[in-house]
């Protein structure tokens, strides 16, 4: 399935921003004014455990990483989730998404690659990093977004969408679907 090598251009593209993270940096405001760059790391790192022990019938603990022990939290857990992926034989078992309706361990699998890309964004954007990404692995994200949008994204845990013009880019797209705005600054 094109599902993995897509999964781990989307590992990639979070760690070389994570990577960019600065000592004074992790208290810094996201995309997402719930969250601090701490926190949406520690976020992305749970869903990775999560995942990697839902393949492996094991429980996940959150991490309990902070700051910079949030690096290395990040490289176990994104090794352990790759190689749960590379795993995987049949993408048509059924498994839970997280909104809790049911749906296939496909559909999960690139819904972990959408937020695993998105999430990569908010990070390039509160560090400021690079924010531009492989048009191929935006393409991808934004086409299996675009179909399950009304599953992924539940109104409590998610800004609405974003209205934005046809002629858009994938990625300004991707991001409004999330309720992003892809011009966002730190302020």
């Amino acid at each position: 399935m094109m599902l993995v090598p897509f999964y781990r251009s989307a590992v990639r593209q979070f760690d070389s921003r994570i990577r960019a993270v600065g000592p004074a940096q992790w208290t810094s405001s996201t995309p997402d004014a719930d969250w601090d760059v701490q926190r949406l790391v520690a976020h992305v790192v749970n869903v990775q455990n999560r995942f990697a022990a839902h393949l492996g019938g094991r429980r996940s603990s959150p991490t309990a990483a902070t700051g910079a022990e949030l690096v290395d939290a990040w490289t176990e857990a994104s090794t352990a989730s790759v190689a749960a992926f590379e795993a995987v034989t049949d993408w048509s078992v059924a498994a839970p998404l997280p909104t809790g309706v049911p749906g296939t361990l496909g559909e999960l699998g690139w819904l972990l690659t959408s937020d695993l890309t998105i999430h990569a964004w908010d990070l390039a954007r509160a560090v400021n990093a690079p924010d531009e990404f492989p048009n191929d692995l935006v393409g991808a994200v934004l086409e299996q977004t675009k179909a399950s949008h009304e599953r992924w994204f539940r109104p409590e845990s998610f800004a609405p969408a974003i209205p934005v013009p046809g002629c858009t880019d994938d990625l300004t797209e991707l991001l409004a679907l999330s309720g992003r705005n892809r011009w966002w600054r730190r302020g």
